[in-house]
């Protein structure tokens, strides 16, 4: 039995991995995580390596030691990720069929969707070298968003993380712990994920003070570039400001911007 199950789907460069790392720091062991699983598949199979060479899982024990990934034992926390993925396939009707073959029986199941505002979250893409294609990209951030804003299609337990107010407000991450039972310590706050290298722009430079990476401002090394560009359009900027406010470069104070 899982105590808590969280089932987190983000873009990738959303802040995904810095999200999933601060989870998994402040939950009790024993607890789990599977990394960038595939939608429609069992994650234990379909999970990819946290880093190259390295297993695709983090595991804990009840004694704070390093545990393998047996998915028949009883957990506090099983998280399993998700990245590119649209909601239907992430939040599968085939998972939900195999729910408890695959992962075990859970007490509490939470589906978390992250998002990061489009202006930040396409310069790093950009950087890093994402691979969808820019229609696909866009729609994909578009849906993600609808169903954040309750827009869109209705995903049951959904919790929304919205990384740009994670990463510079201590009462809402506070307040995003407590929803999900957790103890509000922020441990692995200031940690670089290590995964995919860390930060598109920064790498592991950062490890240790990661509150210090402007991560706010990456829109501006693209500000000039048509493949940028082209990724945004007006229905974009306008759930982007339902959800953050105002594009980077309107926003008053720019240190706000996290």
């Amino acid at each position: 039995m899982n105590e808590l199950e969280i089932q987190a789907l983000g873009m990738s460069r959303s802040g995904n991995h810095a999200i999933a790392n601060w989870i998994f720091r402040q939950a009790e062991a024993p607890k789990l995580l599977l990394n960038c699983a595939e939608g429609k598949t069992d994650p234990f199979l379909s999970a990819r390596p946290l880093m190259t060479g390295g297993p695709v899982w983090r595991a804990v024990d009840a004694a704070g030691r390093a545990d393998l990934a047996h998915r028949s034992r009883s957990r506090r926390l099983l998280y399993h990720s998700y990245e590119d993925s649209w909601l239907a396939h992430a939040f599968s009707d085939k998972l939900e069929r195999h729910h408890d073959a695959w992962l075990g029986p859970s007490r509490r199941r939470v589906r978390l969707l992250v998002l990061r505002d489009p202006f930040n979250l396409f310069a790093s893409r950009l950087r890093m070298g994402a691979a969808l294609s820019p229609h696909v990209s866009r729609r994909m951030w578009k849906q993600h968003a609808r169903a954040a804003l309750g827009r869109g299609r209705k995903v049951p337990d959904l919790v929304v993380v919205l990384y740009n107010r994670w990463c510079r407000e201590p009462a809402y991450r506070a307040a995003l712990a407590r929803a999900l039972g957790l103890s509000p310590c922020d441990a692995g706050l200031d940690e670089v994920a290590a995964t995919a290298g860390g930060s598109s722009f920064d790498g592991l430079l950062y490890d240790g003070r990661a509150g210090q990476m402007p991560t706010g401002d990456r829109w501006r090394a693209y500000a000039d570039d048509s493949e940028w560009a082209a990724l945004i359009d007006d229905e974009m900027c306008t759930l982007s400001e339902d959800l953050f406010g105002p594009a980077p470069w309107q926003a008053p104070d720019r240190a706000a911007l996290g």
